[in-house]
């Protein structure tokens, strides 16, 4: 903001020493930053204040916090003012996301990622359309599911916590489109999660948010939100295979207690961490995940699990490691800096190939598994209604 000011004082000087594009530039981002802490105190209203930070989310230990101008920020002003809202992936720009993006960017950001990854989507930049959706006739199971779902999705956040806090209607027209617009999910527990916290980054708004919800489909595994939920199942084993590699003695250790991983990741996954972890941690894990892809999922686990690595080992038993578990991801050590000088820096190399092998191994198991058992159930109801039939006879 400092060097956006000192480019806007050129601009207004008696002289001008840059060019008309980047005054324009300049200008623009200026007025762009007002109107977003403005709509923080709009869509807050009287909960702008010490309970609350500016996405609406109880504060507790850790909360964002308007502060002087970091070097990541400049680098974040050079970046805007030299190439505006263009987040074409770089290996720069890569390196100021994982930096973290800062909050007077990040709704434009996260909109940019999310017109990219959606861009060949159905409907994407048809005038009107998130409107039809929400005037066509929908499932009434889905309908139902929504509306039992609505008050449990952010209790602790005051866009959500009551029936008549400002983001419970958006909430429920956004998975209302959503479960229009892709008949194949419908409605999931866990895109309830996503789709108000994408309304809390993107100032409340439907249309962006209804995107963002498509955009994380897109970026996941297929079938990670369908009945079955194959893909969510395959990538818990291949975390399993990873930390196993990783931090061979914390899988010893849950084997000891018998603990299942995938009891205490499987929700990290499926909500990307909302609700999960604190605020702060949520924030920089979209900002990647929206800019990388999924791949960051694997990061982020791995992280977490390597700063409580050796107090891990201290737990006695089954249900302290659960206990311990259930809280680890908003531990004071749970901090975006931890995580992400280990996510992204002890953590390399991490190659997406390696990811992409064990999910094609894990998947056929998964779905010869599933076959399996859909046999079995078959036979059992064929033997159900064959012996049935028998005792009518008699």
């Amino acid at each position: 903001m400092l060097l956006l000011r000192e480019i806007n004082k050129l601009r207004t000087g008696a002289e001008t020493v840059i060019s008309t594009d980047l005054q324009e530039i300049a200008a623009a981002l200026i007025e762009q930053v007002k109107d977003e802490d403005l709509m923080d105190v709009q869509k807050l209203g009287d909960n702008i204040t010490q309970k609350y930070d500016r996405y609406g989310f109880e504060i507790t230990k850790l909360y964002i916090k308007k502060g002087a101008t970091t070097k990541n920020e400049m680098a974040w002003d050079k970046h805007i003012v030299h190439f505006g809202n263009n987040f074409d992936k770089c290996k720069e720009l890569k390196a100021i996301v994982r930096a973290g993006v800062p909050h007077k960017y990040r709704s434009s950001f996260w909109k940019a990622c999310i017109k990219r990854i959606t861009a060949h989507c159905r409907g994407r930049g048809e005038p009107g359309f998130y409107k039809t959706l929400l005037s066509q006739a929908g499932n009434d199971i889905f309908t139902k599911q929504i509306e039992l779902d609505l008050m449990r999705t952010l209790p602790n956040n005051c866009l959500f916590n009551t029936t008549s806090a400002t983001g419970v209607d958006k909430l429920r027209n956004v998975l209302l489109a959503f479960s229009r617009y892709n008949l194949e999910i419908g409605y999931c527990q866990g895109l309830n999660r996503i789709a108000a916290f994408a309304l809390t980054v993107l100032n409340l708004k439907e249309e962006d948010s209804f995107w963002a919800v498509v955009a994380v489909v897109e970026v996941l595994p297929e079938d990670y939100y369908s009945q079955t939920m194959i893909g969510a199942q395959v990538d818990q084993r291949v975390l399993s295979d990873i930390m196993a590699d990783k931090y061979p003695k914390i899988m010893a250790h849950f084997a000891q207690f018998k603990i299942d991983l995938s009891l205490i990741t499987f929700n990290w996954f499926l909500t990307l961490y909302v609700d999960n972890t604190n605020i702060d941690v949520i924030l920089s894990f979209w900002d990647s995940f929206l800019y990388e892809g999924d791949k960051v999922l694997f990061r982020y686990a791995l992280a977490i699990f390597r700063i409580h690595h050796d107090m891990l080992l201290t737990t006695r038993d089954g249900i302290e490691v659960y206990n311990f578990c259930r809280a680890i991801g908003d531990s004071d050590m749970s901090t975006p800096e931890n995580i992400k000088r280990i996510a992204f820096g002890e953590l390399n190399p991490f190659p997406m190939e390696r990811v992409s092998k064990r999910r094609e191994f894990h998947y056929k198991k998964v779905v010869g598994e599933l076959n399996h058992l859909n046999e079995l159930r078959a036979q059992y109801n064929t033997h159900k209604r064959s012996s049935a039939i028998d005792y009518d006879s008699d």
